[in-house]
């Protein structure tokens, strides 16, 4: 015998699951609605991903955007990693050879 708590769950996970398809887009036969919904978002995604990666500070680990260039090189760094402020393009390149040599 079941007990009401087991009823529950299973019409909250049943519910669940239909709104999930709904907001996915997968609710109709043949995958139309995907691909017309959810599914065409994928480019933007990847977009977004690129666009991330082209902008992205140049020091490792470092995921702030990228806007000052540092001059004679090819890197691109955020205000916290510029020779300006602090850290040296020789030192950037110093700890870098440090790391390698470590590695």
């Amino acid at each position: 015998m079941t007990g009401s708590g087991t009823v529950s769950r299973y019409f909250f996970t049943v519910g669940f699951f239909h709104w999930l398809g709904v907001i996915v887009g997968v609710n109709s036969s043949k995958w139309a609605s995907w691909w017309g919904g959810f599914g065409s978002d994928i480019p933007e995604f990847g977009i977004l991903l690129v666009l991330f990666r082209k902008f992205e500070c140049h020091a490792d680990g470092c995921h702030r955007v990228g806007l000052h260039h540092v001059a004679g090189t090819t890197f691109v760094t955020c205000r916290k990693h510029h020779p300006t402020n602090g850290n040296t393009a020789e030192s950037i390149a110093q700890a870098h050879a440090d790391a390698k040599k470590a590695a």
